[in-house]
């Protein structure tokens, strides 16, 4: 092989280098992760947040393509005002109402916001699940580069309340150092997903909850060295 040939393939293996895949932690709330729902309600709309976030992504840093991995949320590690409310929407999302209880003909949160340990009222389903399938980028990968975001289609699998469906989605990434920042938003139909919120009696109201919660997040992505 002449000298020039051997010249172009060494320029070209740092590139073919940084082009693999790339396995990513999904960073814990504690370390800037988040995630919220904004649920709206008879009297306004309650923000419930994650505390509790984690999962592991694979793509390549370079293109933004392919993509697969999974971010899951446990139900338990949503808060919104520590009242009624939150054990009514684990109550919700984390009941088998086929399992024989009396939800959802009537709550079973008890006097203290907590569910039963055992038997057919307790969870059933303990967390959300955003799987990622793939990934293509809508932008000029310089924008990478140049510390801007750039715009991501996903093939997304979302599963909630023991319910799968998958759906696209749009996500924003932008570099942060040695990781990646990816931010979005997605709308969940709770119907979909056959989630019941039940009518909730204060005095003479009735306060009901609406059709659909959005879902904001924004995910810190860190290497994982192997």
């Amino acid at each position: 092989m002449s000298s020039a040939r051997w010249l172009c393939l060494g320029a070209l293996l740092p590139f073919a280098a940084l082009a693999e895949p790339r396995t990513y932690r999904v960073a814990p709330t504690a370390e800037g992760s988040k995630a919220e729902a904004v649920v709206v309600y008879s009297l306004g709309t309650h923000t419930q947040v994650a505390q509790d976030i984690r999962g592991e992504v694979t793509l390549d840093p370079t293109t933004l393509a392919g993509g697969s991995g999974t971010v899951v949320v446990p139900i338990a590690g949503i808060r919104g005002d520590g009242s009624t409310r939150d054990c009514q929407m684990r109550e919700a999302l984390g009941l088998d109402y086929s399992a024989g209880g009396r939800f959802p003909k009537e709550h079973v949160c008890d006097g203290e916001n907590r569910l039963p340990a055992s038997g057919p009222e307790s969870i059933a389903f303990p967390d959300i699940r955003l799987e990622i399938l793939g990934a293509r980028p809508l932008d000029e990968l310089g924008l990478l580069e140049a510390g801007k975001p750039v715009r991501v289609e996903l093939d997304a699998r979302w599963t909630v309340h023991g319910v799968s469906r998958q759906q696209k989605e749009l996500t924003r990434v932008v570099r942060e150092g040695n990781g990646l920042h990816a931010r979005g938003r997605s709308t969940v139909v709770l119907a979909d997903y056959g989630i019941v919120v039940k009518a909730t009696k204060v005095v003479f109201v009735e306060i009901k909850v609406g059709d659909a919660v959005t879902v904001t997040y924004d995910l810190r992505l860190l290497p994982v060295e192997r």
